[in-house]
């Protein structure tokens, strides 16, 4: 007599071959997917840092002291750079509208600044946001600010 009430053995292990074999696809796409949200967001994170550092120049330029906000010690935004006081008396943090952006590590950016003279004589000052988190999905990405 033929029993139809439940699964084989063999039914059984094939449905947990084929779970298994579609999770193991699954996983490492959904890991990309992850690490490319991750770079877009401290992508987006450095260009409103960036975007910050070149208002906060031009509002010192239109009261007649045109600079970026000062360089920290260690190049890094970190706690201690977040605490300085800037010329005019605002902290870094009070530039944005919540905190300066850490990276999707909650590891702080680099930033640092220079001047870049082109092929024609003209220098252009110029400040780099960069990622220097060995973790990060966007290590080594950096943006540039220029005036």
């Amino acid at each position: 007599m033929n029993n139809s009430a439940g699964y084989t053995l063999a039914e059984l292990v094939v449905t947990i071959v084929l779970l298994g074999t579609l999770t193991a696809m699954a996983v490492p796409t959904y890991n990309k997917v992850i690490n490319k949200a991750q770079k877009q967001a401290n992508l987006s994170d450095m260009e409103t840092i960036k975007n910050t550092f070149m208002q906060y120049h031009y509002v010192t330029h239109m009261n007649g002291n045109p600079h970026f906000p000062q360089e920290p010690e260690n190049s890094l935004l970190d706690s201690t750079y977040r605490e300085i006081l800037l010329e005019d008396g605002r902290t870094p943090d009070q530039l944005f509208s919540g905190n300066l952006p850490y990276n999707s590590n909650e590891n702080p950016y680099m930033y640092y600044w220079d001047n870049d003279t082109t092929e024609s004589g003209y220098v252009t000052k110029r400040f780099v946001i960069k990622d220097t988190d060995a973790d990060s999905p966007s290590l080594n990405e950096y943006v540039v600010g220029e005036i």
